[in-house]
């Protein structure tokens, strides 16, 4: 993940006032510890946190950890709570952390789960290893079995088959899955922890040279170099580590240098980040969010939310209500006195239609950039922040998107879109089958958006494709960023492309053909064309179907949706929606396309 330098100067902020109450701690009750990981190769190189680093790492011998799980929570001060199997039996975690209260950080994989979820700093205990390379990697194989059963009795994080779903250590055969579930079924989460907890610690009363957290391979320490520490330079701390740290640290890493390019940094990639406080930026008081709102009364809350928990604050949100039925309006108005500090208004209009309440709110917006969010969806807390480095690092865009994943009954699916960050041309990436720029995933510079004329008011299925392509004509940049920052409810109530009525817009998506332009972007107007012509065809509108195969039957990458809605507009319109519904549900099953 590459962090808004903004989000990361106060994250190392954070981690820095976690470290020094651990220390606090620490000294005032006798206990030794030290820098390991990644904070001693920051120690070493930077004498501060790696620059793209989002945790810290301390590790202490068992006899030491033990004492710190047992004393430390009761010096703690106010704010800070210690995390570990003992005191909160959900954790996933057989290490201990501690975390700020007030605050959020939370990997995806962890999301949900009921456990503190505050920004924390990790403390691993390191247990002796064996001298002897075949017991040791015997070990390494129990300790890692073990640490997976436990793992597995809070979250899942394997298929089956051995695929990981994020990433993680998993078990490699189909076996070993086998039997961890089994064992899971069979053993409770405290028994797991027994053996665990035995195979971690079973060579500490032998003459063994090496301390290690055992499942980490890498991660050897002479007992030399923990029992005469060397004293390092830390923020403006001075913290104990390893003796003859850079040896310690190229057993670990190996070629050091390695991890310095930039496509090298990694860090924990956080799907929610926030500091319990609001938090500005100069870049992000440059945007408004605009929120079209009709009778979403069920999502309208959680799109809300996802906004005032933004790890940088934007600059207002306006909800523009058109002409809703039911009480979407009054649980906006309930959400303004809740969060006076966010700067959010309503306004309402008579329905006029999507484009139209999305015009009116690009209009109230006192902002250079607009950030579109659709009340059905939501934003993970991190969407702002990558805008704003989005905006740092490509000053002259005038859309900024981002990835999204796809909400469809309950289940996430991450969409097809571009894989690298930079400028794109949304025509290429549509013809090739990904999704670029979808409305809750844009924000667009204002002064663009006014100069073409807003969103075409009236058209209720592709509007949005419309406003892109009309950019594109008057060269108009776009920027994307591949982090998955949005989630699009494909299955939320009232989507309007499930809903058809006859248009009455002076514009077209036929109008924006022209022979003089790019055939990939003729092409992309073909596709939005029929694409939009199919669900007419489903929906009753045969006419407008018809008129869509004649404006847009020179395609030539998109003869087969043409011959779709083709077949589709034959058929006796009470049968449409079933028969393309069967086959939306195939495609959708088979490669997750289709929003």
């Amino acid at each position: 993940m590459k962090y808004n330098s903004d989000i990361l100067r106060e994250l190392h902020r954070e981690l820095i006032d976690i470290l020094r109450e651990t220390a606090r701690v620490c000294d005032t009750l006798g206990i030794d510890y030290f820098i390991q990981g990644g904070t001693a190769i920051g120690a070493h190189f930077f004498e501060d946190i790696v620059p793209w680093d989002d945790d810290i790492d301390l590790g202490m011998t068992r006899d030491n950890y033990e004492r710190f799980i047992r004393e430390a929570p009761k010096h703690l001060a106010e704010g800070y709570t210690l995390q570990e199997y003992a005191t909160e039996p959900d954790t996933p975690f057989y290490f201990c952390k501690i975390r700020k209260c007030g605050t959020r950080f939370v990997e995806r994989e962890w999301v949900g789960l009921n456990i503190d979820d505050g920004i924390y700093i990790d403390i691993f205990p390191y247990d002796l290893i064996p001298d002897n390379p075949h017991a040791e990697q015997r070990q390494r194989q129990r300790v890692k079995f073990w640490v997976n059963c436990f793992t597995a009795k809070s979250v899942w994080l394997w298929r089956w088959f051995g695929r990981a779903n994020n990433g993680v250590i998993l078990p490699k055969s189909i076996l070993s899955c086998a039997a961890i579930r089994l064992l899971t079924l069979l053993m409770s989460k405290e028994e797991i922890y027994k053996r665990l907890h035995q195979e971690l610690t079973r060579y500490n009363n032998t003459s063994a040279t090496r301390y290690n957290i055992v499942r980490m391979p890498k991660d050897m320490i002479s007992r030399h170099a923990i029992e005469h520490p060397e004293m390092r330079q830390f923020n403006n701390m001075v913290l104990p580590a390893p003796s003859d740290l850079e040896s310690y640290l190229r057993n670990h890493y190996g070629d050091i240098q390695k991890w310095l390019p930039e496509d090298k940094q990694l860090n924990h990639a956080p799907e929610i980040l926030h500091f319990g406080r609001r938090i500005e930026s100069d870049e992000s008081m440059r945007i408004s969010v605009v929120i079209p709102l009709y009778n979403k009364e069920r999502e309208i809350a959680r799109a809300l939310r996802s906004v005032v928990e933004q790890s940088l604050a934007p600059r207002e949100i306006i909800v523009v209500d058109d002409g809703s039925t039911d009480g979407s309006a009054h649980i906006v108005e309930e959400f303004i006195a809740e969060h006076p500090e966010h700067n959010i208004v309503l306004h309402r209009q008579y329905n006029s239609g999507v484009s139209a309440a999305r015009n009116r709110g690009i209009e109230y917006a006192t902002g250079d950039y607009v950030a579109l969010l659709d009340a059905d969806d939501m934003w993970q807390t991190g969407y702002i922040a990558e805008v704003c480095r989005l905006m740092t690092y490509y000053p002259d865009s005038d859309c900024y998107s981002t990835g999204f994943d796809i909400l469809n009954n309950g289940r996430r699916h991450r969409a097809t879109t571009p894989h690298k960050e930079g400028y794109i041309n949304p025509a290429e990436e549509a013809n090739a089958g990904c999704y670029s720029v979808i409305p809750s995933a844009a924000t667009l510079c204002r002064s663009t958006i006014l100069n073409i004329g807003g969103f075409p008011e009236g058209m209720r299925i592709g509007e949005d494709q419309w406003l892109w392509i009309r950019m594109i004509q008057r060269g108009a940049k776009f920027c994307f960023s591949p982090m998955s920052l949005v989630i699009y409810s494909r299955t939320a109530s009232n989507r309007s492309a499930s809903i058809y009525r006859s248009e009455i817009c002076e514009h077209t998506i036929a109008e924006l053909y022209d022979d003089s332009q790019s055939d990939t972007l003729n092409e992309y107007i073909a596709r939005t064309g029929i694409g939009k012509a199919i669900t007419q065809s489903v929906r009753g509108g045969t006419a407008d179907a018809r008129a869509a195969i004649a404006a847009f039957g020179y395609t030539r990458r998109h003869r087969r949706q043409l011959r779709r809605l083709k077949v589709i507009n034959t058929l006796p319109a009470w049968l449409r929606p079933t028969i393309d519904g069967a086959y939306s549900t195939i495609a959708w099953l088979i490669s997750r396309r289709g929003l």
